[in-house]
């Protein structure tokens, strides 16, 4: 058992304790005890003060692909399959060290994460939990031979049904579908919608049947709006929502937006991006349209999900990029996006029994700040000081 002294809580993001100073006990699983601070006079086990840093729930990223070690995706596509593991590996625990306990990657090749998890069951590696999509599905579009790893190509409501099939059969958690074009395709509109919707509904179902869903990659107004129709769980960027859009996703409690600032800003920065061309000036055409309909979402109190969609080399790079780019790419407040990463994240993922926030019984996946976050999002450029994960302890 380990003891956490002198904690700084942030209500918002605790149950069941209401001070905003505490002394926290966890073993490998859970949370043990949350008591008033200085108030745990004897104790068996390891101590740790953390002298009045802030102690948070595990971060989410809902919108990874942890074969992605850059943005040149001519390299990427032709990568090898153990040249894939070893990166997606080293991935995955540099978000650890981020604090980052629960990742949802969004496709990857090779069905490489569900692979990790394979690993991590047996006891051979220590990742965080990864929800596994597997191949994206994508009906047949210029510019798929850029992600001939990636995508699983498929043509009507039957191809789509086995393609999807056939990513739960691999092992994998849910479905990823292209709703529409790609900024990072070079050959792609992001705007326009390339599925059909007898299409999508073929793959929503396949995905209700096996107690699962489907997250869908959505630019467009009008793809965003046919993919909540089609029962959607989550709409993955959201770029060019518009007003309609926002009113159907309004007050929800099955679809869900999850915008991706980190992609964005480094698609636009030329000391962070390996984007051909085509590519980046996209990106620059449209920031203000994508941020002005982000925000405007965001205004209208949608409950939104924590994805970066990042590259590991800008994630190392740059620490707490995703939480920097919701307060200076988008417009969010700094708790919004404190909540955004922990409680919002977990209740989207259908975890909120056991993650997101800070309660007795709860995993013991936790996050040392030094600094206060909830007045200062800015401190989330540093590196956490402790990161507690299934009996390992991180410390930067």
């Amino acid at each position: 058992m380990i003891l956490l002294k002198n904690c700084r809580l942030i209500p918002e993001l605790v149950e069941g304790f209401s001070e905003n100073r505490a002394d926290i006990v966890i073993d490998d699983t859970s949370i043990l005890n949350i008591a008033p601070a200085g108030k745990i006079h004897s104790f068996n086990g390891q101590i740790i003060d953390v002298m009045g840093s802030t102690v948070l729930p595990g971060f989410f990223d809902l919108h990874t692909h942890l074969y992605m070690t850059e943005l040149n995706m001519l390299l990427l596509d032709n990568k090898n399959e153990v040249d894939t593991c070893f990166d997606t590996y080293a991935f995955s625990r540099e978000y650890l060290r981020q604090g980052y306990t629960t990742l949802r990657d969004a496709g990857c090749p090779f069905h490489v994460t569900r692979g990790l998890m394979k690993a991590r069951k047996r006891g051979i590696i220590n990742v965080p939990d990864i929800i596994t999509a597997g191949h994206a599905l994508t009906p047949t579009e210029s510019g798929n031979d850029e992600y001939k790893h990636l995508y699983e190509v498929a043509d009507g409501p039957d191809e789509f049904r086995k393609a999807a099939r056939k990513q739960l059969e691999a092992g994998n958690d849910i479905i990823k579908v292209m709703v529409t074009g790609a900024f990072l395709n070079e050959s792609g509109d992001p705007g326009q919608t390339i599925i059909a919707e007898d299409e999508l509904r073929s793959i929503v179902d396949v995905a209700r049947r096996k107690g699962t869903y489907v997250m869908g990659h959505a630019h467009g107004a009008d793809g965003i709006k046919l993919a909540i129709r089609c029962g959607l769980r989550t709409i993955e960027h959201g770029c060019f929502i518009d007003s309609e859009g926002i009113a159907m996703l309004k007050d929800r409690d099955d679809c869900f937006m999850i915008p991706t600032g980190t992609v964005s800003i480094a698609s636009t920065d030329e000391n962070m991006n390996a984007l051909v061309d085509g590519a980046s000036e996209k990106s620059h055409i449209y920031e203000e349209q994508e941020k002005a309909c982000v925000n405007a979402a965001y205004r209208a109190g949608l409950k939104m999900g924590f994805g970066s969609d990042a590259d590991y080399a800008n994630f190392k790079r740059r620490p707490g990029l995703e939480f920097i780019a919701r307060t200076d790419w988008y417009d969010f407040s700094y708790l919004d996006i404190l909540l955004q990463a922990t409680k919002n994240s977990a209740e989207i993922a259908g975890m909120a029994d056991r993650k997101g926030t800070i309660k007795v019984g709860k995993a013991s996946e936790l996050v040392v700040i030094e600094g206060n976050p909830d007045e200062d999002i800015y401190v989330m450029r540093k590196k956490p000081r402790y990161v507690f994960f299934r009996g390992e302890i991180i410390e930067n």
